[in-house]
Parts: structure tokens; C-alpha cells; sequence
């Protein structure tokens, strides 16, 4: 009795254990960055190809297995090899993922959510080039089901009522099935290394990747994971979110993810531009600030390239105010040279000591921009001769690594002597500490990240030099309402 009971029990270990490995897997991907080496010593990405792979990989893994009848059994099921193929194995997997989503369809909107901070699949970009496998009719099929899968998330009001219905499963399947030829092609060779790093066809391949961690991403919320894949995986930014004078992207998975090895940007953060720019949409290209245009950013640390890819519609000079002094500036030099329309103007980008601070200069879109790391007081800003045009805050404290100053209360009402008259000011905080002070702002709205931040509200909107009634923002207020709607 004992012998069957402890028989028992490594069956059921072994599939919980088969999901722990795998989960490990399945979230490692979401956040290595893949480089290859060349003989010479020089490496160069081999993003996003080789994540895509690994999940494939990881996914092929995943529906070798009968969830439904292993959860019944209570031990680790298998297709039967002789009469289930890849199609069917897959069919099977995408039921039992469902029966989760239709009791939780939070969990479904979750996993894909990442398809909502990237550019409408549509557009030239989407075309696929057709082979023995892949029609172009099949290519333009699988984007429009991505573009419909996308205005359904964009639609949803709530996590929770993300429509379950036949249509969203029938994508799904849909475009699994077209995933699973792309795979054959490059498995088979059907691609060239040179042709899966074309420009437009790495952006498909971004798509394909996003999609198929939303697949593995459901499953691991299904067998009771807490996080996974969908939760930090980069998303690219584009364009629509800092205008250049090409259109298209601006920084894709790699420097994202480099960004954050070198803690310069924070996990999440290419979602929270996504949105801040939906709700704020940045200017023209043609519209050029002015040489005192300034972002201010109390208590920064390195925590630069976020708020610089925020202010450069608007601004041409960034101070981040960080008391502690470092021996070693923030590593985003070589950053900002990958971003579209950044040209550095020294070669090897230098910091230069200037007093207090350190400087680097650079243009963007042609025109002369400068970074100032200051190793002041915060309030040290007030001193300086700046048009006040973008104020970024978050991650300060009251406690011990925290100024303790309260920027977007006590110490609001002298900021805001730094816009211009007739002028405004647009703000990205978290306000902490001290919470918000709202009646300066001519529009306030809510905007977090709800899956990677939780429970950090952030506020965002205009600041006028005028005062405007609107109530305060508590600290530590939930994120799940508006304090104010768009006109």
C-alpha cells in the first residue's frame, strides 16, 4: 500500500515537476538577449530568431503532453505518437488552455496583452515573402487575425470580460497553425540567416514570438504560476511613440533588454511609453524646442533612457539630479547611437565633467541635445535657467535611498515657476512620496502597467503655472480610475 501511494505521488511530481522546468525555461527566454560570436571576438544580436526558437522549443514540449488527460489521471499523459499528429496534439492544447480562459478570461487578455503596446499589424511590414510552405495569402490571413486580436484587446474594458468566444479560439488555432509552418521554415531551411534579419521580416518575427509566449504564457497561468513570459517580455517601440524621420522602429528587443542589464530602464517601462503616448501623443517631427526646453527628474539614480525617449519630442536638455556621486556614468551612449535619428557627436562618446555634473551630448533629428547628471540637492534645479517642459518621477521614498522630498505636493508650487508663462508642462510621477497635488494639473489621468508593477499607480498630464481646482491624488491610490477623462 505504501509502494502504490509512494508510486503515486512521483507521478504526480513528475508532471508538476515537468511545468516548474519548463516555466524556468519559458521565463528565462522572455528576458535573456541572444548574441552570437564571430571568430574576430566581436558579437553581434541574433535577436529576436533565436528566442522564437527556444519557445518553439519549449511549446513543442508543452503539447507532446494530454494536459486534460494527465489533470484527470493524476499523473504525466502523452499523445499516443502512432495516431496523433503535431495538428492534433496542438488542437488538443489550445482546448485545454481554453477551458482556463473561459473560467479566468483575465488570464487570456494577460497573456496577449504584450500584442497591445506594438504597431496594427498592418502595412507593408506584413507581407510575407512566399515559399514551398507559406503562401502569401496564408501571411496575410495570420496578420489580419493578429490585427483582430489586437482591436479586441484595445476594446476590453476590463481584463475580466475579454471575450472567450469562438472567434478569439478559432484565432488562436489559426494562428498557431501558421507559427507552426513558419518553424518548418526555418527548421528546414527554407530561410537564410540573412533573410530573417531583413528589417521587415525581423518585425514579423517579433510578432511571432509575442504571440507564441502568449500561447506558453496561458498555459503556465493555467497550471497556477504566478508570472510568466507575457509579464516582462520587451515589447518594440516605434515610431508612433517618438516620432523620427523614419518611420517605423525605434528600438527593438535587443536595446531593450540591454537598456535593463545596464539599468538604465526598467522592466515593463517599453509598455509604459506605449501607453503614455496613446494618451499624450507626441508632436509633429517638424515641431523643434527650444535650447532651454528642459526635462527634470529628481533623485534619478541611472535610471535615464525611459524619460529621454519620453522627452525628446519636447525637450533638448535632460537633468537627472542624483546626490550619490558614481565613478561611472550611465552606460546609454551606445544606446542612444542604435535609436533612430540619434547621431553622438564624439567617437567615443565622453562624459564631460562640468562641476557638479557630468554632460553628454548628442542630437536627435538633427538638433543638438544634452544630458546633465547632477550630483546635487534636488532643489538645486530652481537655480538653473531652464523652460520647464517634462517632469518624470517615480521610485523615490521616504525611507533610507529616498530624498524624503515631496515633488508632487509641497515642492509642486515652486516647480511650476520653472514652465513658461502661456506654456505647460507635461508630467509622468508616481507621487511618491507625499502623494499629488492635481490642482496644478490641466489634465490628470492614470496610466500603469497592471501585470509588472502592481499596485503602482502612475499619474500623467499637463502642469500648468496656473492653479486649477481638481482634487489631490493620495499616495499608494489605486490606478483603477481616472481622475479626470480626455476632452
Amino acid at each position: 500500500m505504501e509502494k502504490a501511494k509512494e508510486a503515486e505521488e512521483m507521478l504526480n511530481r513528475s508532471a508538476e515537476e515537468l511545468v516548474t522546468v519548463l516555466h524556468g525555461v519559458h521565463c528565462d527566454n522572455s528576458k535573456l538577449q541572444y548574441y552570437a560570436e564571430r571568430p574576430n571576438g566581436r558579437r553581434v544580436s541574433i535577436m529576436p530568431l533565436t528566442p522564437f526558437v527556444y519557445e518553439f522549443f519549449l511549446f513543442n514540449s508543452l503539447y507532446q503532453v494530454d494536459w486534460m488527460a494527465s489533470n484527470e489521471e493524476t499523473r504525466l499523459v502523452f499523445h499516443p505518437e502512432n495516431d496523433c499528429g503535431d495538428s492534433k496534439k496542438q488542437k488538443s492544447f489550445i482546448s485545454y488552455i481554453k477551458s482556463h480562459a473561459i473560467k479566468k478570461p483575465a488570464d487570456l487578455y494577460r497573456a496577449f496583452e504584450p500584442l497591445l503596446h506594438i504597431e496594427k499589424a498592418e502595412g507593408e511590414w506584413t507581407c510575407v515573402t512566399p515559399d514551398s510552405r507559406i503562401s502569401k495569402s496564408h501571411g496575410d490571413k495570420f496578420f489580419r487575425d493578429i490585427l483582430q486580436l489586437q482591436l479586441l484587446l484595445e476594446q476590453c474594458k476590463k481584463p475580466s470580460e475579454f471575450p472567450t468566444n469562438k472567434k478569439t479560439f478559432r484565432i488562436l488555432k489559426e494562428c498557431t497553425y501558421f507559427i507552426y509552418l513558419v518553424r518548418n521554415n526555418i527548421f528546414h531551411g527554407s530561410k537564410t540567416l540573412g533573410e530573417v534579419y531583413e528589417r521587415n521580416q525581423k518585425r514579423r518575427i517579433e510578432v511571432y514570438d509575442l504571440f507564441l509566449k502568449g500561447l506558453t504564457s496561458l498555459f503556465f497561468l493555467a497550471s497556477g504560476k504566478d508570472a510568466a513570459a507575457c509579464d516582462f517580455v520587451p515589447c518594440p517601440i516605434f515610431s508612433s511613440s517618438l516620432p523620427t524621420k523614419n518611420s517605423g522602429e525605434v528600438l527593438d528587443q535587443s536595446l531593450i533588454l540591454s537598456a535593463i542589464a545596464k539599468r538604465v530602464m526598467k522592466v515593463g517601462d517599453s509598455r509604459l511609453i506605449a501607453q503614455f503616448t496613446k494618451i499624450i501623443p507626441p508632436p509633429e517631427i517638424d515641431v523643434s524646442p527650444s535650447k532651454k526646453a528642459s526635462l527634470f527628474y529628481p533623485s534619478a539614480g541611472t535610471d535615464f533612457l525611459t524619460p529621454i525617449l519620453l522627452g525628446l519630442p519636447y525637450c533638448t536638455q535632460f537633468y537627472f539630479y542624483e546626490r550619490d556621486h558614481s565613478k561611472r556614468p550611465p552606460q546609454i551612449a551606445n544606446i542612444l547611437r542604435h535609436i533612430e535619428g540619434v547621431r553622438i557627436l564624439t567617437t567615443p562618446p565622453l562624459w564631460k565633467l562640468n562641476g557638479d555634473r557630468q554632460c553628454l551630448d548628442f542630437e536627435f533629428n538633427g538638433i543638438s541635445r544634452r544630458l546633465h547628471w547632477v550630483h546635487a540637492d534636488n532643489t538645486a534645479i530652481f537655480n538653473e535657467d531652464v523652460e520647464l517642459k517634462f517632469y518624470f518621477h517615480r521610485g523615490d521614498s521616504w525611507g533610507e535611498g529616498g530624498s524624503g522630498q515631496e515633488w508632487d505636493s509641497k515642492l509642486l508650487p515652486e516647480l511650476i515657476k520653472l514652465i513658461p508663462s502661456n506654456s505647460s508642462c507635461i508630467y509622468l510621477t508616481d507621487g511618491i512620496p507625499g502623494g499629488f497635488e492635481t490642482q496644478y494639473s490641466t489634465e490628470t489621468f492614470d496610466l500603469n502597467v497592471p501585470f509588472i508593477e502592481r499596485g503602482r499607480a502612475y499619474y500623467c498630464g499637463r502642469l500648468s503655472p496656473v492653479t486649477n481646482a481638481q482634487p489631490s491624488a493620495p499616495a499608494g491610490r489605486s490606478a483603477s480610475a481616472p481622475l479626470a477623462t480626455r476632452p
